[in-house]
C-alpha cells in the first residue's frame, strides 16, 4: 500500500530514510523540507509492506525560472535495504507521478542514480535538455540531473535555470 503521509508518520518516515541511506543526513533533508515554507505544496508518500513502513518520497515545489509551468524536485526517494530491489521505489514514483499530474504538475526533476531513474521515465542530463540545476553539478556527474515530463510536448519548449527550496539551494547539496 501507497498513501500520502501524515505528521503521525513523521518518525517512520525519518526510520526509513535513515536505514536506506545508513546516515542521518537524508532524514534532516527531510525535516528541513517539510518545515520550509518554499518547499510548499510537498507530497510526501510512505509505502508500506503488510504494515511495515518501507519505502517513502517526498516531493517539494521547484520553479523553472520565466516559464509558466508547474515543477516539482524528487528529494529524497528512499527504500529500506531489506525491500530494495523490489519494485517499491518505481510504484511510489509512479504513484507521485499521478498525485502530481492530477494537481497540474508539469515536470519532476531529480538529481540521483543516472541508471536508475530513467527506468522510471526521467531523461538523464536535464541541463541538456535546456534545465540548468539550481547550482553547478560535477561533470561526471551530469546524467544524474534528470527531468521527467507529465505534460505533453514540455521538454524543448523553452529552456531555464531551475529553483529549489531554500532548504536545498546551496552549493553542497549539488556537488557531490
Amino acid at each position: 500500500m501507497i498513501r500520502i503521509a501524515t505528521k503521525k508518520d513523521l518518525e517512520d518516515i525519518l526510520e526509513i530514510e535513515r536505514l536506506a541511506f545508513g546516515e542521518i543526513d537524508e532524514s534532516e533533508m527531510v525535516k528541513n523540507l517539510l518545515k520550509d515554507e518554499t518547499a510548499q505544496p510537498t507530497l510526501s508518500l510512505i509505502a508500506f509492506q503488510d504494515d511495515q513502513p518501507v519505502g517513502h518520497a517526498l516531493y517539494t515545489k521547484a520553479h523553472v525560472q520565466g516559464a509558466d509551468v508547474s515543477c516539482a524536485l524528487l528529494a529524497p526517494l528512499a527504500v529500506i535495504p531489506e525491500f530494495q530491489y523490489k519494485g517499491f521505489g518505481k510504484r511510489i514514483m509512479k504513484e507521485g507521478f499521478r498525485h502530481l499530474k492530477e494537481k497540474g504538475v508539469d515536470l519532476v526533476f531529480v538529481l540521483g542514480d543516472p541508471d536508475y531513474y530513467p527506468r522510471a521515465g526521467f531523461q538523464n542530463d536535464a541541463a541538456d535538455l535546456g534545465f540548468s540545476p539550481p547550482h553547478p553539478v560535477p561533470e561526471r556527474h551530469r546524467d544524474a540531473w534528470m527531468v521527467r515530463a507529465l505534460s505533453e510536448n514540455i521538454i524543448g519548449s523553452f529552456s531555464s535555470r531551475v529553483r529549489v527550496a531554500n532548504a536545498i539551494n546551496t552549493p553542497e547539496f549539488w556537488s557531490d
